[in-house]
């Protein structure tokens, strides 16, 4: 980059004396170094006279980009200075509106720590939103549920998994059916969060020869949660986002599961802070984040049965285990 700088200075200056002082360094080492770059070039960049020195047509040429190489590398010398100093470290998550957000703090506390200067802008949309937008280099990282078709250039670690349940009130005839008949999932009203219109639901009424009607939509599970309390219908949510006062149906609904993970596009070069996210999502202990993270909600569940905090069994032998 310094033989970009030499020439810089001389097709400023338009004498190479001056450019060498000007650079710091003797006219021999000045002229040696734009000799090279000519020699790239495959033609002379200046026309030096006695009197005078002259941009030759193709030094006029390269001039521009010339420049334009050395202002990117300057700015990309200063945005390194800045974030080894950690005065800057920007850093664009997107988080699904279906993922918890029990867990994030010591996550979020652990990049304070080590970059003083982080930036953080939080995004929040469906699975499918937030991929596109991943793709497309508005996200440096996103937590999603995998979706079926990953993008071949998608790099993702799972974190935890999931499934989605019918939610509804502790006195709703669901609450406590282990079975769902094709009239009843018919008769409902369902209220659709991830923004798939209850795929996994819907498909699952299809092969018993039913059709769901998705009245409500919602961005978040507290809306749900307002949703189902006002009598409007059922939620479909990931058991670990149920929120306080609602129920998980016993009923199991094939092909519901869910992989949540950290993810980021191959061959996209990471920021150091997208690199410490990254790090701190694979090593954090989600299961243990949700038991601790959740209260469990005693309006929600009928009597005798068991605590759940966050979609899990808090009173079983041995610990935290998932609520089957």
């Amino acid at each position: 980059m310094h033989q970009v700088r030499y020439f810089l200075a001389a097709a400023r200056l338009l004498n190479f004396t001056r450019a060498a002082l000007e650079c710091n360094v003797s006219q021999p080492a000045l002229t040696k170094a734009v000799q090279k770059l000519e020699e790239e070039f495959g033609g002379p960049l200046f026309r030096r006279e006695r009197a005078r020195t002259h941009l030759t047509e193709l030094g006029k040429a390269m001039l521009p980009h010339l420049q334009r190489t050395f202002d990117a590398a300057q700015a990309a010398r200063q945005l390194a200075r800045e974030m080894e100093r950690a005065d800057v470290a920007p850093l664009s998550i997107g988080i699904s509106r279906i993922v918890p957000d029990h867990g994030f703090a010591p996550i979020f506390r652990n990049l304070q720590a080590v970059l003083h200067g982080v930036e953080i802008g939080v995004t929040s949309g469906s699975d499918a939103e937030l991929v596109e937008m991943a793709m497309a280099g508005a996200l440096d990282v996103v937590v999603v549920a995998l979706p079926a078709d990953v993008p071949d250039r998608f790099e993702n670690w799972r974190l935890y998994e999931d499934a989605f349940c019918i939610a509804t009130t502790c006195d709703h005839t669901l609450a406590t059916s282990a079975t769902v008949t094709a009239a009843e999932l018919e008769s409902e009203s369902w209220i659709d969060l991830s923004g798939d219109g209850c795929e996994a639901l819907a498909s699952y009424a299809a092969t018993q020869g039913a059709m769901i009607e998705v009245r409500h939509q919602a961005q978040h599970c507290g809306i749900v949660r307002q949703l189902v309390l006002g009598g409007l219908g059922c939620g479909w949510l990931p058991r670990r986002l149920l929120p306080e006062m609602l129920t998980a149906s016993p009923v199991r609904i094939p092909g519901a599961e869910i992989a949540v993970a950290v993810a980021s596009v191959a061959g996209r070069r990471r920021s150091v802070a997208a690199d410490a996210f990254l790090r701190a999502c694979r090593t954090l202990a989600w299961d243990a984040a949700w038991v601790e993270g959740a209260e469990p909600a005693a309006a929600g569940r009928t009597a005798g049965a068991p605590a759940i905090a966050g979609g899990y069994r808090t009173d079983a032998p041995g610990g935290p285990r998932a609520d089957a």
